[in-house]
């Protein structure tokens, strides 16, 4: 045999030895609920109709999570009561979960369990079975008598070899070994041994190392210690139908019939009524003077009245003169003369009198409906321009909201909708209707206000939910519950078990700011994550 030949058999040798000590033996990472290639505790999982417990076991200790069953949220203000194998032992709160130390769960096996949960009044009682597997045999003692087979054998090989000076006695030596090797699966060379690398630290809850990964079927394996750091919450998905609901914001404005605004048509000095300017809050009614404008006048303009009043005063003068001497004259001059120097004479005293209510003439402001002072900008002796704004009218019990609406759905008229202020309160809507006027891609859209919301400011910024649509037949959910794959499409998770989660590709409408309809791929029942789906799609 030759020299190559012999290397190529050691060789052979240290690769069957290696891949020998790979194996664990008595390991099962093909159950369901244990990702293959992931070391977990050994544990169990039990469940009611309001509560999810799941137990896992490392030496004597045994950790204990429950949760909610419909929303996964921890409980954490129970008293925990375990029997195994018939001993009951209290488990002790620690940290958000339950912990006990019993020497039973040192025995390999089946080992039957049952919990007695307290939550004050309610009582619940759970139970399962808790499989410990038997120890990995320990390999030190096999390997050591291995060695101490393989070293004499190799001692007898090398002695023969020198007495015999034979290479032949060496190469059958070394086909022994192998032989030996292939029969029995027997390392004849040490080789390093596999560690975990996920399991817990010396001294940590059991399952507190575990981490969550995908198992070969596509679903993820999410262990409860990991829900609890992210945050998992679950909602049971209810199938019916939903309004869909946009959102709008919006600005309180006047009834145009109910609100009025009092303006100086020709501008001039402010001035008070017997009873003063009304204030803001005050009430006034239909037809209530409220300020006086008197109109400016410059001085060129007082000469000129005073002027033309002399004028008017010294025709009005003669023409009672004329017209008084023609009725004495009666039935001697004709009665048409007398009648026009009367009509003339009437003519220029209305004149007189109209030239003089121009010098001291005054616009009087009344209310043109009833009901509260919203502003005043009025003060006595001010002088304001003509079309200022003075006070400013409203009716609290009719009021409308103006808002933008970008959404093309349509809203029915007559359509309740729902008012919200930036201070949370809420009021009624009615739809009134829409512009067909764009407005930078929305149209102008009115709401009445009705339920007598009261303390509403004209001007105030109001949000609004309007349904719009058909209503849409799925299970209503958050919309952060849905995630977008890298491929573009929706999905959500569903939670199969108590750490088994699917991940499902679904249809969704949305129906407002915060929430979609589910239109597929989820049965009604079915246990939707609505928080922490975000870092249950980033496990690979």
């Amino acid at each position: 045999m030759t020299k190559r030949m012999m290397k190529l058999l050691g060789l052979m040798a240290l690769a069957l030895s290696a891949s020998s000590a790979m194996a664990h033996g008595d390991e099962d990472h093909a159950a369901a609920s244990a990702p293959t290639g992931v070391a977990i505790a050994p544990r169990m999982e039990a469940a009611t109709e309001t509560l999810e417990l799941v137990a896992a076991a490392k030496a004597d200790d045994l950790t204990i999570w429950i949760d909610g069953y419909a929303d996964n949220v921890p409980v954490t203000n129970a008293n925990v009561s375990v029997t195994l194998d018939g001993k009951t032992i209290p488990a002790a709160a620690k940290n958000g979960v339950y912990v006990l130390s019993d020497d039973g769960l040192l025995k390999p096996g089946n080992h039957e369990l049952s919990f007695l949960v307290t939550r004050g009044d309610a009582i619940e009682s759970l139970s399962g079975d808790l499989a410990i597997p038997k120890p990995a045999a320990s390999s030190g003692v096999a390997l050591s008598w291995t060695w101490l087979l393989a070293g004499i054998a190799l001692l007898i090989v090398l002695a023969a070899a020198w007495y015999w000076r034979s290479r032949r006695l060496v190469a059958a030596g070394l086909t022994l070994l192998i032989g030996a090797q292939l029969a029995t699966g027997i390392p004849v060379l040490p080789s390093p041994a596999l560690a975990h690398g996920d399991e817990d630290a010396p001294g940590a809850p059991a399952g507190s190392g575990e981490a969550a990964v995908r198992t070969a079927d596509g679903k993820l394996f999410g262990p409860k210690s990991v829900q609890r750091i992210i945050g998992v919450r679950t909602s049971p998905a209810v199938s019916g139908t939903a309004q869909p609901v946009v959102s709008l914001t919006g600005t309180v404005v006047a009834d145009p019939q109910r609100g009025g605004l009092i303006q100086s048509a020709t501008g001039g000095k402010v001035g008070a009524p017997a009873s003063g300017l009304p204030t803001i809050g005050q009430t006034v009614r239909a037809g209530q003077v409220l300020a006086y404008i008197e109109p400016p006048l410059q001085a060129i303009d007082r000469a000129d009245i005073a002027r033309e009043l002399s004028d008017l005063d010294q025709q009005v003068a003669l023409a009672a003169n004329a017209a008084a001497r023609l009725r004495r004259l009666d039935g001697v001059v004709p009665r048409r003369q007398i009648e026009e120097a009367a009509i003339t004479l009437r003519g220029l005293q209305r004149r007189r009198a109209a030239l003089g209510q121009a010098r001291s003439a005054r616009e009087v402001l009344v209310a043109p409906i009833s009901g509260v002072v919203g502003s005043s900008a009025a003060r006595v002796g001010q002088v304001v321009p003509a079309e200022t704004t003075l006070f400013e009218i409203v009716d609290q019990s009719r009021t409308f909201v103006r808002a933008n609406l970008f959404d093309r759905r349509t809203l029915s008229s007559g359509a309740r909708a729902v008012g919200k202020t930036a201070d949370g309160v809420t009021f009624d809507l009615v739809f009134e209707g829409a512009g067909l006027v764009d407005l930078g891609r929305a149209a102008p859209a009115l709401f009445r206000v009705t339920g007598g919301a009261a303390n509403l400011r004209i001007g105030e910024p109001i949000t609004i939910e309007a349904p719009v649509g058909a209503p849409v037949a799925g299970a209503v959910i958050p919309r952060g519950a849905v995630i977008t794959n890298a491929n573009g499409l929706e999905s959500v998770f569903v939670k199969a078990r108590a750490e088994l989660f699917e991940q499902r590709t679904v249809k969704t409408s949305p129906v407002d700011a915060n929430r979609v309809a589910l239109l597929s791929n989820v049965k009604p029942g079915e246990r939707v994550v609505t928080a922490g789906a975000e870092l249950l799609g980033q496990v690979r």
